[in-house]
């Protein structure tokens, strides 16, 4: 079974691409890891978001389909993973048969999926958890200590490779508020607002990957660039800004340069923090530049039309109009979701992606949850 060939790491690194996504990566790191344990026929990640106590699926590859497309969970709702968590060492099971009546979701799909024999090994970075790595295979008994040393190879390479991914969205974050502290920018929004627009973004793009067969990957990246949707205000005066008033039409195109601006920051950014290669990249620019578009050709600074306008710019801007009319601005009240609902609804007749906002009406439950976790400071 290939027990006696050794992971080439050269070989696996050869087949990477700077430029590629991390599922992509992950897929190469997969037919190098058949040279050595042919018998992997699954390789995936889920991060870990402490702040929620939240398991999410990122990346994987499989060779047959996805078993656990877009799936989330909490991890003290799983205890087989809450005790790797709590042992912090990995776990081999070669016999799945014994979940076969498991009622945790994930387990369950993964034994109907034919896998049965399963490696999880737990990530961490700076002694915090960041995620795990699984490793299955559709034959039991086949995880011995003669291949144990390359998947434990295999797996410091991906966990350096999710780090080098989340380390780049922390780095922008980290520039965005930076940037933010030592210009005029005085931005009204608070931070609860790019949290929540964050997650009714995630929220939208999960859904919208579901129905397009996207990754769960485009699905993370949407709730990463989320918050840089306006850094380019940093960049318009405050008298404009912080106007309480309308807007003369002068004041206003420049309020427009924001998205423009805003993508020749990011660019700026990501050539500064030598980060250009990033898979992250486009879609923060294209959310930058293009979350003012409107889906009739009428919206700034291109005048682009339907699916001409980035996907990722359709989610962002849903998200941010839904967050906008129902948070209380220094020119307005706060609307109530139901007044919201129903501008969203005329909204998706001309400026707004209307399979966005249904997503957004269909998941009321969800939204609210959203925004009793992240409350405006009173």
């Amino acid at each position: 079974m290939g027990e006696g060939i050794e992971f080439n790491r050269t070989d696996m690194l050869a087949q990477l691409n700077h430029n590629c996504s991390l599922s992509e990566k992950i897929l190469a790191i997969h037919d190098a890891t058949r040279n050595c344990c042919e018998f992997i026929h699954r390789i995936s990640v889920a991060i870990y978001d402490p702040a929620l106590d939240l398991l999410k699926t990122l990346a994987h590859s499989t060779d047959d389909g996805n078993p656990l497309p877009g799936y989330q969970v909490k991890l003290a709702d799983t205890p087989s993973l809450h005790q790797i968590f709590l042992s912090g060492r990995p776990r081999i099971i070669n016999d799945l048969s014994v979940f076969s009546d498991s009622e945790q979701t994930h387990s369950k799909r993964i034994v109907d999926h034919g896998f049965r024999a399963s490696y999880t090994i737990p990530m961490y970075a700076n002694e915090q958890l960041t995620g795990f790595i699984f490793f299955n295979s559709r034959q039991p008994n086949v995880l011995q200590e003669s291949t144990l040393a390359n998947l434990d190879m295999i797996a410091r390479m991906i966990s350096l490779l999710v780090d080098l991914e989340l380390n780049t969205v922390q780095t922008m974050h980290g520039a965005l508020r930076t940037a933010t502290s030592f210009s005029s920018y005085r931005d009204p929004e608070t931070g609860a607002h790019l949290e929540r627009m964050s997650h009714f973004s995630r929220l939208i793009a999960n859904e919208i990957a579901s129905d397009q067969g996207l990754n769960d990957e485009f699905t993370e990246s949407i709730l990463w660039a989320a918050p840089m949707h306006d850094i380019g205000k940093i960049a318009i005066p405050d008298h404009i800004l912080l106007k309480a008033g309308k807007l003369t039409q002068d004041e206003f195109k420049l309020m427009q340069t924001h998205t423009t601006k805003g993508r020749q920051i990011i660019d700026t950014m990501l050539k500064n923090f030598n980060l250009g290669n990033s898979s992250l990249a486009p879609v923060m620019a294209n959310i930058a530049e293009s979350h003012h578009e409107n889906c009739d050709g009428t919206g700034y600074p291109c005048g682009l039309k339907g699916e001409d306008i980035p996907l990722e710019a359709r989610i962002i801007a849903a998200a941010d109009v839904f967050d906008a009319l129902t948070s209380k601005r220094c020119y307005k009240p706060a609307w109530s979701n139901a007044a919201a609902y129903d501008e969203l609804n005329a909204l998706s007749k001309w400026k707004l992606d209307r399979r966005c906002v249904e997503i957004l009406l269909d998941n009321p439950q969800a939204i609210s949850d959203i925004q009793m976790r992240y409350k405006d400071e009173a």
